[in-house]
């Protein structure tokens, strides 16, 4: 029986602490991301080296996960899967911020094509290019 407390314990403590991550944890989703804003201009990603990307949209009510991207010419690509929360909001609202690491980079989300249009990329899947803001 105290297992089974302790192990309820764990839970609720983790769900509670869960809005403190600044972020989404694996694949529950998460907040704001939290970290310094990189306010220098980026202008080919082939340093970045993560297998994932933490992408805020809905700036409003702030909604982040955890996606794969790709790296292709420097610039830096997404491809929301059909039926995702988060890609509903990027349509609703193109501006998102991604985290790696400790850096957050303002972005806007701009579709560069449509299923199966561009090579590389999920024949079932909206492409988006992640172009720095207009203030940036």
């Amino acid at each position: 029986m105290k297992k089974i407390q302790l192990k309820l314990l764990i839970v609720v403590l983790a769900v509670l602490t869960l809005p403190a991550c600044g972020g989404p944890l694996f694949f529950i989703p998460g907040g704001r991301l939290e970290g310094e804003v990189e306010t220098k201009p980026v202008t080919d990603w082939s340093f970045v080296t993560e297998r994932f990307v933490e992408l805020e949209t809905r700036p409003a009510d702030p909604y982040s996960v955890l996606v794969e991207y790709i790296v292709k010419d420097g610039m830096l690509y997404i491809d929301p899967a059909e039926g995702r929360r988060w890609r509903d909001y990027i349509r609703a609202d193109p501006q998102v911020k991604i985290r790696f690491g400790t850096k957050v980079y303002l972005r806007t989300a701009v579709l560069v094509g449509s299923p199966g249009q561009l090579e590389e990329f999920s024949e079932s899947r909206y492409i988006y290019r992640l172009d720095p803001r207009e203030n940036e």
